[in-house]
């Protein structure tokens, strides 16, 4: 009983709400629908009371705001237009309780029933923004001070008085149930203040896990789209666009800057031999003995199939780039683990900024053709660019 209960005031406050309504106007109108729900139902019980009493004009006024209310209701779920349903129910919530309390006899028999009256500047306090709420504040303590005034003229020219035990059991019900229908009121849009706002915290953490996730998503690519994917060295455009800083950097700082190209001598023979698997953990090995000779902040780069490439900054002993070279041929040179024999070598070309080249495409071209060079002759060894006079 209570779940279909529950249903059914769950689809009534929902008549007037679309799916492409804002937040604060789903609200808006989800909790203004309460408004003649709550007090829609009691006018019918109050107004069934009243006639029971012999208070016929009162019982009208309930019963006229339930069936004005059921109307707005039905408007409002087919236009789904919620000003015209906000509007006439703050007026009739305002004006209908004073006008059943001067039916009644004044505040000697009816003052209970205004506080029914108090839902109007309520609800503006919850539906309105800047100093509308205000306004119906004071129509509310404006028709209070009016009913004081006319309070003796009413009592005296009222017929007919309801017994006292009815008069008693109105003053219970009425404050009861108007301050439990003002109390219901606020709670709920503070709940549905609450769940929007947790709502909205989700969303704005499922747009930040969203936002670090494409953060991570990026940096992936650009880490696959700057380094080699088989020994995770920087690849050919992470070296061409960090060699072009470091040239500029050396141009400022008058500084020497060496370009080594290695290429393996016999590489082929192992693939051939052993199969691309052995020859890729060839690739990997000769990686990372390449990289434990370099110091921090020069790059060891993977450019092509068996090809690496070097950069060394600050070189102020031609002697010290020699060294490295023959390190890295003898590094190359040694035994694998993974392949029983091995006749590996590796053919370096070096250039110098500034002594060869100025600008980086010269400066690539020119190690590139010292490395060749070497490949024609000796192999397994290595050999400065010389400009040709």
């Amino acid at each position: 009983m209570m779940t279909l209960l529950k249903k059914y005031v769950d689809a009534a406050i929902n008549i007037g709400v679309e799916e492409n309504d804002s937040e604060y106007l789903r609200l808006k109108k989800v909790s203004l629908t309460l408004v003649p729900l709550i007090i829609g139902s009691l006018a019918i019980v109050w107004g069934v009371l009243y006639i029971f009493f012999g208070q016929y004009i009162p019982a009208s006024i309930p019963l006229s705001y339930s069936v004005i209310s059921m109307f707005h209701l039905w408007h409002l779920k087919k236009t789904k237009d919620i000003v015209l349903l906000q509007h006439v129910q703050m007026v009739l919530v305002l004006l209908l309780p004073f006008i059943l309390m001067w039916s009644l006899g004044g505040f000697t028999l009816g003052s209970c029933v205004f506080i029914w009256a108090f839902f109007a500047p309520v609800a503006a306090l919850t539906y309105e923004r800047g100093s509308k709420p205000s306004y119906w504040f004071y129509a509310f303590m404006a028709l209070l001070v009016f009913s004081i005034l006319i309070d003796k003229s009413l009592v005296e020219n009222h017929t007919t008085p309801m017994p006292q035990v009815a008069v008693k059991v109105f003053f219970l019900l009425n404050i009861s149930a108007g301050l439990t229908g003002i109390f219901y009121l606020i709670k709920y849009f503070i709940t549905e203040k609450e769940k929007s706002s947790y709502a909205r915290l989700r969303k704005e953490q499922e747009a930040l896990r969203r936002t670090q996730e494409l953060y991570e998503a990026n940096e992936k690519l650009e880490y696959f789209a700057t380094h080699d994917a088989l020994t995770g060295l920087p690849n050919r455009f992470y070296l061409q666009d960090n060699l072009q800083q470091m040239l500029a950097y050396a141009k400022r700082y008058d500084e020497r800057l060496a370009l080594l190209f290695i290429d393996l001598d016999g590489f082929k023979a192992i693939n051939d031999e052993y199969g691309h698997a052995k020859g890729d953990e060839v690739l990997n090995s000769v990686g990372k003995r390449i990289l434990q000779l370099m110091r921090e902040g020069d790059i060891v780069a993977r450019i092509g199939g068996d090809e690496f490439a070097l950069v060394i900054r600050r070189v102020t002993d031609i002697k010290h780039v020699e060294n490295i070279a023959q390190r890295i041929i003898d590094e190359v040179n040694r035994d694998y683990e993974f392949i029983s024999s091995s006749s590996l070598g590796a053919s370096i070309g070096i250039s110098f900024f500034p002594e060869h080249a100025q600008e980086m495409d010269a400066l690539i071209s020119h190690a590139d053709d010292a490395m060749y060079a070497v490949k024609k002759s000796s192999k397994n060894s290595f050999l400065i660019y010389k400009n040709e006079d």
